[in-house]
C-alpha cells in the first residue's frame, strides 16, 4: 500500500483545524457560563498543548518527507538493478546463442573430419596390401631390373638393325 507523504499532512492539518475549532467552541461555551477567566486559561493550556502537538506532527512529517525520499532512491536503485539483471540476462541469451551455433559447426566438422579419418584409414589399409603384395618385388628390385635389362640385350642382339 502506499502513503503519499501530501495525503498524510493534509490529513493531519485537517485533524489541527478541527482541533483548534473544537477549542474555540468551548472557549465560547466557557464564556456563556460566566467562567470566561477559568476558560481563557484552560484555552490557552488547550492551545499551548496543541501548539506543542502541531510541532510533533509537522517533526513527524518532515520524518515522512525523508523516509519517502530514501525509499524513493532505494526504488530507483533497485529498478536500476533490475535493469542491468535484464541487460546481463539478455547478452547472455545472446552469447548462449552464439556458442550454440559455434558448438553445431564444430559438431559438424568433428563428423566430416571423421568420416575423412575412416576413408583415409580404409586408404591406408587398401594401400597396405598392396605393398605387401608387391613386397617381394620391391626387395628383388635389383634382380628384376638386371633380368629385364638382359632380356632387351638379347631381343636386342636378335634384331640388330633397330639399333641401327
Amino acid at each position: 500500500m502506499d502513503i503519499n507523504p501530501w495525503t498524510v499532512r493534509n490529513a493531519k492539518e485537517e485533524e489541527e483545524v478541527d482541533e483548534i475549532e473544537e477549542v474555540e467552541g468551548n472557549a465560547e461555551v466557557a464564556e456563556d457560563a460566566e467562567v470566561a477567566e477559568d476558560a481563557e486559561v484552560a484555552e490557552d493550556a488547550e492551545v499551548a498543548e496543541d501548539a506543542e502537538g502541531v510541532e510533533e506532527m509537522a517533526e513527524e512529517v518532515d520524518l515522512l518527507d525523508i523516509n519517502a525520499g530514501a525509499v524513493a532512491e532505494g526504488v530507483d536503485r533497485l529498478v536500476e538493478a533490475i535493469n542491468n539483471a535484464v541487460a546481463t540476462i539478455e547478452d547472455l541469451r545472446r552469447e548462449n546463442a552464439e556458442l550454440k551455433q559455434q558448438s553445431q559447426a564444430l559438431q559438424s566438422d568433428i563428423s566430416r573430419l571423421e568420416e575423412e579419418r575412416v576413408d583415409l584409414c580404409d586408404e591406408r589399409d587398401r594401400l597396405q596390401d598392396i605393398y605387401n603384395d608387391n613386397v617381394l618385388l620391391i626387395d628383388n628390385k635389383a634382380e628384376i631390373l638386371d633380368k629385364v635389362e638382359a632380356m632387351l640385350q638379347r631381343l636386342n642382339s636378335l634384331n640388330p638393325q633397330k639399333d641401327e
